[in-house]
């Protein structure tokens, strides 16, 4: 397999991008923190063009709007897998607009085909397995190594021949208008926006079996997870699990000793600053409930 061509300065950008307003299509993803950061930056860009496979590590990128010249272009069909959440992504982070795309997991949706993971696509049209090892790295460490920009390439390399085959299959069984329309729905989706759902500790697995005294309790907790998390840059789940919020939930802790009890909570919760928080938002959130339930009662 061809080397990939790694791209970590504004210089060698500016000369990819030159090759890459000869072609007529190109084949795009991107590598994310988001399983890691609070505030999830896109990390890496991957381009496959039919001669060279490139990876740009945004990390290292100070001028990325000139990336505009190609996702802007309608003279280059970009081909995504998946597009929704990398185009999502790509107008988050860098305010980008796309025109002519073309994405694989749409048109094998399209074509009746049940498994529409990128892994499954490749495995059934070309042979090919992908190391899931790397699938949920931290692609905003640095260094990156050899195997983590291989599997960053891979996600591109047969992403040409793929559309190729897909397209043709498309036309043939007459999908291929209802393919452009769909594909033209995915540019124009709006960027996703930041926002934290105040009532999502009502998803969490066990939720349904508290009591509203613990309930309360939980939304509290669920909340001073969210500012930590936002403090530290740190994904919500890394700072304190689901589990360990409805553990919490459920014991309600109103001592040190009873908080060093709970089973699966992170040490640095049992003892200390952050120990001292856990048990006031706890007993705040009791205190609060308590008085509202008076209220109600005597109203």
């Amino acid at each position: 397999m061809r080397p990939y061509i790694l791209i970590d300065s504004d210089q060698r950008l500016q000369e990819t991008i030159s090759t890459v307003l000869t072609c007529s299509r190109i084949a795009v993803d991107t590598e994310s923190n988001g399983y890691y950061a609070y505030y999830e930056r896109v990390c890496l860009i991957q381009l496959s063009t039919e001669q060279d496979d490139y990876i740009i590590d945004m990390l290292n990128i100070a001028h990325p709007e000139c990336l505009s010249n190609i996702f802007e272009n309608s003279s280059i069909e970009k081909i995504f897998h998946a597009a929704s959440n990398d185009i999502g992504a790509l107008k988050r982070d860098f305010q980008f607009t796309f025109r002519h795309v073309f994405d694989t997991a749409i048109a094998c949706k399209l074509l009746g085909q049940k498994r529409l993971g990128l892994s499954h696509v490749l495995e059934a049209h070309f042979q090919v397995q992908l190391d899931k090892k790397w699938q949920r790295c931290d692609w905003g460490a640095r260094p990156l190594n050899d195997s983590q920009l291989h599997y960053a390439r891979l996600d591109t390399h047969y992403l040409i021949p793929l559309r190729n085959k897909l397209h043709e299959a498309l036309v043939r069984r007459g999908l291929w208008p209802q393919a452009q329309e769909a594909f033209a729905k995915v540019c124009a989706q709006a960027p996703p926006r930041e926002r934290f759902p105040a009532n999502g500790y009502e998803r969490l697995s066990g939720t349904r079996t508290l009591s509203r005294r613990a309930k309360a309790v939980l939304r509290d907790l669920y909340t001073y997870r969210d500012q930590m998390a936002r403090r530290l840059d740190r994904a919500p789940f890394r700072v304190l699990s689901n589990e360990a919020l409805i553990r919490l939930a459920q014991r309600l802790p109103k001592t040190p000793e009873e908080l060093r009890a709970i089973k699966g909570l992170p040490q640095t919760f049992k003892t200390g600053t952050q120990a001292r928080q856990l048990l006031t938002v706890i007993l705040d959130a009791l205190e609060a409930h308590k008085s509202a339930k008076a209220r109600s009662m005597s109203s």
